[in-house]
């Protein structure tokens, strides 16, 4: 009954301040900023604001400052929780603008709690590949603005490949099992195998799924299946089993022995200690191996393509501006999400953050399709291919329910299934059957 009430009460304060923001909205057309005294606005990013990330963007909004004299940003660092965020936009404490995971918009812009941009930017959307674009939108309404993110792709090892006679990365599956079996070799000649072809996650851990899940969507499984108006585990089918099936072969033929106890962190030090040729990661795949000396030429490929194409794990941050904001305010926001959207705005985030070095590495990619003809991405064109896997996205999370599934069966099955416990058939019938029953209960 509690929990009935409490609904009741955040309700009421949404719709009320989404009266208020749409009266905002109509207040701030045609809105001019004063010249005389300069308005100040909050940003809030994902991560500390003195941290090297937080360093480095300060200076794109000295940057927007420099342009907008008469417009001052404070930037504000911190986590972000889906239910917090809530709490502080419904006690109108929320800054001016502020950093979310696309899903937060999916799930609080329909619930109300940011302010429809549709009108301001919906000239912007051809920049910005389509189903991205989608992700902002919740009932035909934008409530985000795309602005940094990242794919998962494949990151391999030039050097060792140039060794194997390998002149390209594997486009498909069959050449990513085929180069990964020729990269799995016995250096040394001691009989036993000292580098092996592909790194990949066996853990019972969060980064198991996401990358797993890739290769659901590029066999064409479904996560999740709606039957007569309920959700139900999609992964226990003639393409699942092949995805799960290639997945495991490729652990047991062409990964480390002790891949059962990897994350993706475990993965990235066996590249960069060359005990793996190809690795799945984002951007920071490749300046993990700059910032340590380049020991090796490091480069970047699409995902290879399964039996139904490529599909890249995703992770893009939005830009939203919480219902309240009114005025001068509400119009310096827009300028801003409109200079960091900008091609100029967009190119400085690779500049990246500061490291212990002092020196300054991207750990993001600007989420702009037109990227390729800017001065960076002229000198680092293997950055590019982390924008282009937008067009293709794999979403690990199809429905907000699936989080407990992946939490308390998923991520334990598949490494039973990883390790040899348990066959891949009966990881697939226990995360349909428990899966379900997790479902139902929701």
């Amino acid at each position: 009954m509690k929990k009935v009430v409490a609904s009741l009460l955040v309700l009421v304060m949404i719709f009320t301040l989404v009266g208020c923001g749409n009266q905002d909205v109509e207040k701030s057309e045609g809105k001019q900023i004063s010249e005389d005294k300069p308005v100040e606005i909050k940003m809030q990013i994902v991560w500390s604001e003195d941290s090297g990330r937080g360093m480095a963007i300060r200076e794109i909004l000295d940057e927007f400052e420099k342009e907008n004299p008469n417009i001052k940003v404070k930037l504000l660092g911190g986590s972000q929780e889906e239910q917090k965020l809530l709490t502080m936009i419904l006690s109108g404490q929320a800054p001016e603008v502020i950093q979310v995971p696309y899903r937060y918009v999916q799930a609080l812009g329909g619930e109300g709690a940011f302010v429809d941009l549709t009108e301001r930017f919906a000239d912007k959307k051809d920049n910005f590949y389509e189903k991205l674009w989608n992700l902002a939108v919740v009932d035909e309404q934008l409530y985000g603005y795309p602005w940094m993110g990242h794919t998962i792709q494949l990151v391999y090892n030039k050097t060792l490949f140039e060794e194997a006679g390998i002149t390209a990365p594997p486009k498909n599956w069959d050449e990513l099992y085929e180069y990964a079996k020729k990269l799995t070799v016995d250096k040394d000649g001691d009989g036993k195998i000292d580098q092996y072809g592909i790194g990949l996650v066996g853990k019972q851990h969060h980064d198991i799924t996401w990358l797993f899940n890739m290769f659901v969507n590029q066999a064409g499984a479904d996560i999740v299946k709606k039957e007569n108006g309920e959700y139900k585990v999609g992964l226990n089918s003639p393409e699942g089993k092949k995805a799960l099936e290639f997945y495991t072969k490729l652990i047991k033929e062409c990964a480390p022995p002790d891949t059962g106890n990897k994350t993706g962190g475990d993965v990235m030090a066996d590249f960069r200690n060359q005990v793996v040729a190809m690795e799945f990661q984002g951007p920071w795949g490749i300046t993990d191996i700059w910032k340590n000396g380049n020991p090796f030429e490091v480069s970047a490929a699409p995902v290879p393509a399964g039996p139904a194409g490529r599909a890249a794990d995703i992770g893009p941050y939005m830009l939203t501006v919480p219902v309240g904001v009114e005025g001068e305010k509400l119009e310096a926001s827009m300028k801003l999400i409109e200079f960091l959207g900008s091609k100029k705005g967009q190119e400085m985030l690779m500049k990246g953050e500061k490291a212990d070095d002092g020196n300054y590495y991207p750990f993001r990619v600007p989420i702009r399709k037109d990227m390729a003809d800017t001065e960076y991405f002229k000198k680092h064109p293997e950055f590019l291919v982390f924008i282009e896997g937008l067009e293709y996205p794999s979403i690990s999370t199809p429905i907000k329910e699936w989080v407990k599934v992946e939490e308390q069966v998923y991520r334990s099955e598949l490494n039973k299934a990883v390790i040899g416990e348990i066959s891949v058939e009966e990881a697939l019938e226990n995360i349909e059957k428990l899966g379900n029953e997790i479902l139902q209960n929701q």
